[in-house]
């Protein structure tokens, strides 16, 4: 019976994502990221924190698809951004 009420939990959790599509994404990484990035970055919502003892920054925006979203990883790497966690928030 646990197993099955898993089951189900992780069913009620998985977003039917697809490679195509819109979604909203949140994406947290480590530093301090620009805020006028935002037109850099797809126009994602850039926020800073810096609760804990690192700086982090969460940016939060509707892409057009999975590849706009490589895009943005890809250029978080390249200015050398430690991603800390991408989250889908919303498809559609």
């Amino acid at each position: 019976m646990v197993i099955g009420t898993y089951e189900r939990f992780l069913n009620m959790q998985i977003l039917h994502t697809t490679m195509q599509g819109p979604a909203i994404y949140r994406v947290r990484v480590q530093g301090h990221l620009p805020l006028d990035w935002s037109t850099f970055l797809m126009g994602m919502n850039i926020t800073t924190s810096s609760e804990t003892s690192d700086e982090q920054s969460i940016l939060v925006g509707r892409l057009q698809d999975q590849a706009a979203l490589s895009g943005i990883l890809n250029i978080l790497y390249e200015n050398q951004y430690p991603v800390l966690s991408v989250e889908c928030l919303e498809v559609g």
